[in-house]
């Protein structure tokens, strides 16, 4: 028996009478579903209606936001949480509001991979912006090809939303991404890492922070990690990007682009995807249905 996530018909070739039950698991929209089962991490709580920098969000401690596991490549449970490292992501939010600017929608979510795709990946080896960089060439040739496909070809593929980032250079990290040269349609351009202020607005700006990442799957020790937003360049020899660091006080720091430190890919969902799911590590949100655009 083949089924056809893009079609939702099922096919039985057999040479016998045979019977089966098929039942789907529709879930509901994701923005509803994680209102019910958020809790008061995300959207901070309330009813949640508070959104950052055009997002609801998850926000807290690495003890307190225990509820945004999100599984992708994978619909069935068991192989999400069995193999981690492989289907294992975080929501970082939701869209509040559609940002015409860069081609997003409301009700996108946005996911953070778990762990690294790569523990050793530059920034980029010469003085080049985020378009030019040697991490975005990374995540939208070698690493959106490991993504496991679905039954015809392309699901979880299609399932990455098309759209623009925001890439100004920026000399301190605020609560809001700088809102100017974009890459608007890029379709290159598909997978990126979490904004500085993402880690900024996701909790306090240290390794209690949920989105800090442990060397390794939550093992002891601290990891850096570059995050999409650069800094700048003093001269050509110089250029920065903001990073997650954390010794002796140090939250999010800048360091010479062709340092490499690990990667963590992020990149925001078609609208109009379903959930079920409790969203813990051991129960994760299960994707339901395809989007309807």
């Amino acid at each position: 028996m083949t089924f056809s996530l893009a079609n939702k018909t099922a096919t039985i070739k057999t040479k016998q009478t045979s019977y089966c039950t098929l039942y789907f698991a529709t879930g509901e929209p994701a923005l509803e579903h994680l209102k019910a089962t958020g809790g008061s991490t995300f959207a901070g709580g309330g009813g949640h209606t508070t959104a950052v920098d055009g997002m609801y969000r998850f926000k807290g401690t690495a003890s307190q936001v225990l509820n945004n596991y999100i599984c992708f490549g994978t619909t069935v449970e068991s192989t999400c949480t069995g193999t981690p490292a492989t289907y294992m992501y975080r929501i970082i939010g939701i869209t509040s509001a559609a940002d015409n600017t860069i081609g997003l929608s409301a009700n996108q979510l946005k996911i953070i991979r778990a762990v690294p795709s790569s523990t050793s990946q530059t920034w980029s080896r010469n003085p080049q912006k985020w378009d030019a960089s040697d991490v975005k060439s990374y995540l939208n040739t070698t690493f959106i090809n490991t993504i496991t496909k679905g039954v015809d070809g392309t699901y979880w593929d299609s399932l990455i939303s098309q759209h623009g980032w925001y890439i100004k250079d920026q000399s301190s990290i605020g609560t809001t991404e700088p809102k100017d040269t974009p890459l608007a349609g890029d379709k290159s351009n598909r997978i990126g890492l979490m904004y500085a202020t993402d880690y900024k607005n996701s909790g306090d700006q240290n390794k209690n922070n949920w989105l800090f990442i442990k060397n390794g799957w939550e093992s002891n020790g601290d990891m850096q990690e570059w995050t999409m937003s650069r800094s700048g360049c003093s001269d050509a020899s110089s250029c920065q990007a903001w990073y997650i660091y954390v010794e002796d006080g140090t939250l999010i720091n800048w360091f010479n682009i062709a340092v490499s430190w690990p990667v963590r890919p992020v990149f925001y969902l078609r609208p109009g995807v379903n959930l079920t799911g409790e969203g813990t590590k051991d129960h994760p949100y299960i994707i339901t249905s395809l989007p309807n655009n």
